[in-house]
């Protein structure tokens, strides 16, 4: 009797590694084209919505986070070859230490806002609000890092505090955003 307990516990077990993101929210999933989502995996280690998500904003919750998941996210965007409509994206480590964000940092080539001057403060209104009475905006991103998209030079502000990650996308060139900097 227990010979068949353990087998059938090992048995559910292998039945767990069935439900990994991917096999669960395939590439042509819809959930991917919804505006805006907010993902939470506790026991995932594979963020699957940064390599399929086509909405605005996002807000991705998780205990394990892979450092090359972000840079291959970001990478993807200043390329042009991924998320074109994305507006916003905070990645939020629910327990543990912050990430390796320096890391990062070197690694996406962000540019710098002289710290000495004042960066403009990304927000937009949210597409879904959870409550009545939440604010009806994204909290706001200012900070002295920022990447910009090859293919129309568009500039994204990149924000790191602790175990956060946040990522906010201007309908500014550029040119048009340091202009905003005081």
């Amino acid at each position: 009797m227990p010979v068949e307990y353990e087998n059938e516990v090992y048995s559910a077990l292998l039945d767990r590694n069935e439900y990994t993101p991917e096999k669960l929210f395939p590439p042509e999933c819809k959930l991917y084209m919804a505006e805006s989502v907010t993902v939470e995996q506790r026991e995932l280690n594979v963020p699957a919505i940064l390599n399929h998500f086509q909405g605005r904003q996002a807000i991705v919750r998780c205990v394990f986070f892979e450092i090359s998941y972000l840079i291959n996210f970001i990478n993807r965007w200043k390329s042009g070859e991924a998320f074109q409509k994305l507006e916003y994206l905070k990645i939020e480590k629910i327990y543990g230490d912050g990430l390796d964000f320096p890391q990062v940092l070197d690694r996406i080539g962000v540019k710098y806002i002289d710290a000495t001057k004042t960066p403009p403060a990304h927000t937009l209104p949210k597409i879904h609000l959870e409550f009545n009475g939440a604010n009806p905006n994204t909290p706001p991103i200012t900070s002295h890092t920022y990447v910009v998209r090859e293919s129309d030079n568009r500039v994204a502000s990149v924000l790191i505090q602790g175990r956060s990650f946040k990522f906010g996308v201007w309908y500014k060139t550029m040119e048009e955003f340091l202009r905003m900097v005081e």
